[in-house]
């Protein structure tokens, strides 16, 4: 090769033309690569690189394990719990129509017996006619009215009060006892 080189060098041309790479022998033709040692970086690369390969594959089947229909497992669950939801809110509303529907009817139930109140409280007051029961304690009953000279006699009687010694000790469980059967009465 280096006999060629000088060949070469000998019939080349100096100056403002340019070099004629053509010439030379093996020029165009695909040359052998002398296969070096890759560096401990360039492996640690191709390590790095194959393991990441490796991850993105495993993902890739996981994904495909976790697929219903060609869709995610995780869309369709959320699709699903989205529907009961949906459903569920669905329902309140319909519960809440129902409740609303009975509240108007007990309201208009209440005005009904609002006014049928009012008719009976008037009808009663109208059953004590004062002009009514004076004609009846006249004639049935022969009462007759009080005159200005009629002379009332009252009579007011002493009240007498006996206090009665007793055991304190007797008083206070007497009144625990009492106030513990209060009790029921109370929230009874």
């Amino acid at each position: 090769m280096a006999a060629t080189a000088m060949r070469y060098a000998a019939s080349a041309t100096y100056g403002s033309e340019a070099y004629d790479l053509t010439k030379l022998p093996g020029f165009g033709e695909p040359q052998e690569e002398i296969a070096a040692e890759p560096t401990r970086e360039e492996l640690i690369r191709q390590r790095l690189d194959q393991r990441a390969r490796e991850r993105a594959q495993a993902r890739a089947q996981e994904e495909a394990r976790l697929q219903v229909f060609g869709f995610p497992l995780l869309a369709v669950v959320g699709g699903i719990v989205a529907a009961i939801l949906f459903v569920t809110v669905l329902m309140g509303y319909i519960q809440i129509a129902a409740i609303s529907g009975e509240i108007s009817g007990t309201r208009s139930s209440i005005a009904e017996l609002s006014e049928r109140n009012e008719a009976l409280k008037l009808q009663y007051e109208s059953a004590f006619d004062m002009a009514e029961v004076e004609t009846y304690a006249v004639n049935i009953l022969g009462m007759t009215k009080a005159a200005n000279n009629d002379n009332y006699y009252s009579v007011i009687l002493a009240d007498r009060a006996e206090l009665l010694a007793e055991d304190e000790t007797a008083g206070l469980r007497a009144r625990v006892i009492g106030f513990l059967k209060s009790i029921p009465e109370y929230f009874g």
